[in-house]
């Protein structure tokens, strides 16, 4: 299979932002100041007899504290206000579960709500943004969940039912491994002659026996999307990561060949250094086609260090610039990428996901 140039960026119409999460994302509220709580006769000293959050005054007025009311009794702080007392009785019922309707990342267990700009519309189109989290293959997801990847830099939990696809109820094959139906397989997906179970993946050590983390078109839920996945190598592919090819991806086993070298996929930096022809380099993103994918470069130039300001990918050692943060920073696929002070998120706008602060 051929690939498009890496060159060539995304239009913005297909990476742009969901309206529905970007747009309560952007809309802001105030939280509940003093003049909106309704005032309560009290006893001074017997705070018991306040609503939460507020003191008995020496007026025998209930007042607020002087930290003032807890924000996760006023709901999410970004939700517009018509929608905090909503949010407030969502609060109640605990964190959402991955696969449960939200509007912002909060409501979320995983503190992530997908969106159509990093499910795709195949997902989120009849049950607009769920919780979700980050995935390298469908074994990393709860069972009835898949590892979906939309060509939006990374690979995302959803339910099966919405990928249309139906994996067994619990276990199942791994990517890469020989089946005869799509019911044995973790993904739900049985293709290709052998017939392999067909997985997400992030680096060949994911991959059962026989096959390797290469690129390849997948439409499970359609369109296709290039992505890494599970996949025996095309006939007469014969570059392994770090041959020299003549930027024909048919000659590589990764079925990608950026820079006249067949190149790896990749979850983050550790991945890339860990073999031995990239010991120098790092993992960047880079396009086939119209689709975003993450692959290691063998070296890595000077540039500035991961959270320095910047303005292009090209300023930063590491070869990204966050569009969001407009900070060096380092790409991942999930949160063993980052450190244990760092979660794995997508940027806002092209969803590219890096590792930032936890909240």
């Amino acid at each position: 299979m051929r690939i498009g140039s890496t060159n060539r960026r995304l239009g913005a119409a297909r990476l742009a932002a969901s309206a529905v999460v970007l747009g309560l994302a952007a809309g802001g509220c105030s939280l509940i100041v003093s003049g909106d709580v309704p005032e309560f006769q009290c006893l001074p000293g017997t705070a018991s007899a306040c609503p939460t959050g507020m003191t008995c005054g020496p007026n025998a007025r209930c007042v607020v504290d002087e930290g003032g009311i807890d924000p996760t009794e006023a709901g999410d702080e970004d939700a517009p206000l018509e929608d905090v007392r909503d949010a407030g009785k969502e609060a109640d019922a605990g964190p959402l579960p991955n696969g449960s309707k939200c509007r912002v990342d909060n409501e979320c267990k995983s503190r992530l709500c997908g969106s159509g700009s990093i499910l795709t519309a195949a997902i989120t189109a009849s049950s607009g943004p769920i919780c979700t989290s980050t995935c390298c293959r469908s074994e990393d997801c709860a069972p009835s969940f898949v590892c979906f990847n939309g060509g939006t830099g990374g690979g995302y939990c959803v339910p099966a039912s919405l990928a249309q696809r139906m994996p067994p109820a619990s276990g199942g094959k791994g990517g890469g491994t020989t089946c005869s139906s799509n019911t044995e397989c973790r993904s739900g997906l049985c293709t290709g002659s052998p017939k392999r179970c067909l997985d997400t993946c992030c680096t060949d050590g994911q991959c059962g026996s026989g096959s390797v983390c290469r690129i390849k078109a997948v439409g499970a839920p359609g369109p296709n999307h290039d992505t890494w996945v599970c996949a025996a190598v095309e006939t007469g592919a014969t570059g392994a990561s770090g041959a020299a090819c003549t930027n024909a991806p048919a000659e590589c086993k990764s079925d990608t060949c950026i820079g006249s070298i067949c190149v790896p996929s990749c979850s983050g930096h550790a991945s890339c250094v860990a073999l031995t022809p990239f010991v120098n380099g790092h993992c960047r993103y880079g396009t086939s086609g119209a689709d975003l994918i993450k692959y290691c470069q063998k070296s890595t130039p000077p540039g500035l260090a991961n959270g320095a300001s910047c303005a292009n990918d090209s300023d930063c050692q590491y070869d990204y610039c966050d569009g969001e943060l407009k900070k060096c920073l380092n790409v991942c696929a999930t949160d063993a990428d980052c450190t244990s002070n760092e979660t794995c998120r997508p940027s806002t706008g092209t969803p590219r996901l890096r590792c930032v602060p936890k909240p």
